[in-house]
């Protein structure tokens, strides 16, 4: 009869703690699927700011935005030689090239 009753105990043991390591295993099967979701929506918004990004990064957003920060396209640039003291590029009057000033 104490064999018997051991054995009983044994197996009783045995399911409860079979019960219990399934109940961590569904608790931590959870905690993934939850972090993979979070994971995934988090990979989402990456992206999305990334495209947000490039948008704001074209030509075409930064002069609009310069624009309504009241900035004004500028002349186009004049280089100087230093050797002859000639004044190059356009001058603003439409002629090209620009003469000694």
């Amino acid at each position: 009869m104490p064999f018997v009753l051991l054995v009983l105990g044994l197996l009783g043991g045995a399911l409860v703690s079979l019960l219990a390591l399934r109940t961590v295993l569904i608790e931590d099967a959870f905690a993934v699927s939850q972090l993979q979701e979070e994971n995934r929506e988090l990979a989402e918004r990456e992206e999305a700011l990334r495209e947000d990004v490039v948008r704001m990064e074209s030509s075409e957003a930064i002069a609009e935005e310069a624009e309504n920060l009241g900035m004004e396209p500028g002349d186009e640039p004049l280089f100087l030689d230093v050797e002859t003291g000639e004044i190059s590029g356009e001058d603003g009057s439409g002629q090209g090239e620009a003469g000694p000033r």
